[in-house]
């Protein structure tokens, strides 16, 4: 159990245990309460009544001895040693106003007001009566331990019976008492934090019944989950293969142009020529095996590449995108591949120097999605008409200075602007409508290169990672926003960080994380929003498990980003009790108009369903985009049409 066990979700409610107890333990002590109360009451009145016969039999006494002797004197003689033997303290005789004998026991010195006053007529002396006054009939009586052992072993008796019964009680409805916790935390949507063995629980036919539910439920949700992916598996995905199809590899190309900034990217188109010639309409077991085969070729190929992505175009023909790429890579990237290709297992009728052709061309961010779509086709056009090398590269007027930077370079660029802290920091509100309450903030980092130009993280941080800087610069990005967070107030929204997966698996990252997190407040961390990508915690699942789950029971918060770049499974969600699910660009530009990024938005907000999660448009551009997001049940949106980015200024660190 966690540390704060005690204060169960169910705690909030008197446990069906707990009432029962109360009431039976108060039903006892009140019983027994009122027995003690009617035993001191009789034994009170017993006690009158025993008096009232002495003080009748000291009449009687009184009585017949007046009859004997007619002298009052002789009274004086006799009668206070026997008023004295029964302890009386005063006594009064009168003949009407006269008064004909009078005693006081000066021995006993006790308060006039304690005294019980008793009226009695000597019943054969005509006008004569007898006062009396005597003290409370058990003021001399000693409690001793052997006169109270008997109502002591009967209230021991019944305190005993009491302890046993609720000892009992409680054994025989803790089954009832695990059945409630168990429903209880259904509710809370806890259940991951169970701590007992169903099979503990009673009624057992409730359990059973509970157990039956969750398990159909538990299938339900794999069917939905399943359901979704088929969804955009169909939209996305080419069935042949089981890469993403034209309409994906369009999506994201062009996300890569607009997100181009400083940096280019290519494309490569390669086209299986001799599948054609083999067979054109691919039906034959043999040519879909070639298929994939160049389909494995080119995805180990895409493997080398940071953020590279394969689609099959149409056909025979697949498509590569490669970001962050220049010309001169491009072409060591198209004949590298070109050769791959070729060392395919070509049947003996296929001549392997003309069974495959390449088209690569690259973009920047001025170029537009059809604009490369059609230098891609002609570049492919331009490779089979050159037929003698079998890859052709369409060559535009691209600064190689300005789209690219040798790794050298780049180490030396991120490594100075580590050392001297040049990281620019800024944050984008995430909303729910513009102009309203920002729920968090996302922050975005940024550095100059040599010349002056700011470069976003989606172009440096790939190259940090060729030139190993990844770890030292996620743990700057990450110390600058633990300083941030400890000197924001309480009230201040919540800020969302992004790090790479390796660096949250690296040990001394990991450990220095977990530090200093363990060292601020609790309330503090609930305002750190840890943001990964879908890529990578599909990548890393297993091994992210235990990191992720410690970071949750800090208190910080999870959120995915990039969401629905890549067709996988939304397990993630609920393994990781994921709060944020930030959709990838593509699906939400011109969403709109986009009847099957609506279908896959949809899926995914679908399987989010039932759960904390709560998904995020990221990049919303225009009003329509954000109205079709809403309709579509996104919970909050980023992007320019809410707010641009804005600087950040960071206290130095020892301020």
């Amino acid at each position: 159990m966690k540390p704060h066990g005690c204060c169960r979700a169910y705690g909030r409610h008197m446990k069906l245990t707990t009432q029962l107890v109360s009431f039976i333990t108060l039903c006892v002590i009140a019983s027994m309460a009122m027995v003690l109360l009617g035993g001191v009451f009789s034994f009170r009145e017993l006690g009158m009544e025993l008096q009232q016969k002495k003080v009748n039999s000291l009449v009687e006494v009184i009585d017949k001895q007046l009859e004997v002797a007619d002298d009052h004197q002789v009274l004086t003689r006799w009668l206070p040693t026997l008023l004295r033997s029964a302890h009386v303290v005063e006594l009064e005789i009168r003949q009407g106003k006269q008064r004909i004998y009078w005693f006081r026991d000066v021995q006993q010195q006790t308060d006039e007001s304690l005294l019980i006053p008793y009226s009695q007529p000597i019943s054969h002396q005509a006008g004569m009566q007898a006062d009396f006054k005597l003290e409370r009939p058990f003021k001399e009586f000693e409690y001793s331990m052997k006169a109270m052992s008997g109502i002591s072993l009967g209230i021991f008796i019944v305190i005993f019976g009491l302890w046993y019964s609720i000892r009992w009680l409680r054994l025989q409805l803790r089954g009832a008492e695990l059945l409630a916790e168990r429903a209880q935390l259904i509710l809370d949507n806890k259940l991951t934090k169970l701590a007992h063995d169903p099979a503990e629980e009673w009624p057992v036919s409730a359990s059973q019944a509970l157990d039956h539910l969750l398990a159909e439920l538990a299938d339900a949700r794999k069917e939905r989950s399943r359901f979704d992916n088929f969804i955009r598996s169909n939209a996305f995905v080419d069935k042949m293969t089981g890469i993403g199809n034209r309409l994906f590899f369009d999506n994201r190309l062009e996300s890569a142009i607009m997100e181009a900034s400083v940096m280019s990217g290519g494309v490569l188109l390669i086209d299986l020529a001799g599948l054609e010639e083999l067979d054109p309409e691919l039906s034959g077991r043999q040519s879909q095996e070639l298929l994939m085969e160049a389909s494995a070729s080119i995805a180990a190929f895409v493997r080398k590449h940071n953020g590279a992505l394969q689609a099959r175009y149409a056909g025979q023909v697949f498509a590569v995108l490669l970001p962050n790429m220049s010309e001169s890579e491009m072409v060591d990237g198209a004949g590298q591949l070109h050769k791959s290709l070729q060392r395919l297992h070509w049947p003996a009728a296929v001549n392997v120097e003309t069974a495959v052709y390449l088209g690569a061309v690259c973009y920047q961010a001025q170029d537009s999605l059809l604009k490369v779509q059609e230098e891609a086709e002609l570049a492919l056009k331009s490779a089979r008409l050159q037929g003698h090398t079998g890859w052709f590269l369409y060559e535009k007027q691209l600064d190689e200075e300005q789209s690219s930077k040798g790794t050298v370079r780049w180490r030396t660029l991120i490594g100075r602007r580590i050392e001297e802290h040049g990281i620019d920091f800024y944050v984008q509100p995430v909303q729910q409508e513009r102009d309203q309450v920002v729920l968090q903030q996302d922050l975005l980092i940024r550095i100059h290169d040599e010349q002056g130009r700011a470069l976003q993280a989606g172009v440096f941080m790939p190259m940090a990672e060729k030139a190993g800087l990844l770890l030292p610069l996620d743990r700057l990005v990450a110390e600058q926003t633990l300083r941030l967070l400890r000197h924001g107030s309480e009230q201040s929204c919540p800020i969302s960080l992004t790090l790479c997966a390796q660096s949250l698996l690296h040990r001394e990252f990991q450990r220095w994380l977990f530090f200093d997190l363990f060292q601020l407040p609790r309330s503090t961390n609930e305002r750190l929003i840890l943001q990964l990508s879908e890529a990578q915690v599909t990548r890393h699942y297993e091994a992210l498990k235990r990191p992720l789950r410690a970071l949750r029971m800090l208190g910080c918060q999870l959120a995915i980003d990039h969401a629905g770049q890549d067709v996988v499974s939304t397990q993630y969600i609920k393994e990781f009790e994921i709060n944020f699910l930030k959709l990838h660009p593509s699906l939400v530009r011109e969403i709109h108009t986009r009847q099957v990024n609506q279908m896959a938005v949809r899926s995914l907000v679908g399987g989010c369903a039932n759960t904390r999660t709560r998904v995020i448009a990221v990049g919303v551009e225009s009003g329509d985009e954000w109205k079709m997001l809403r309709h579509l049940g996104v919970h909050a949106g980023q992007g320019p049409w809410f707010a641009e980015p804005e600087r950040l200024v960071m206290e130095p660190a020892g301020a």
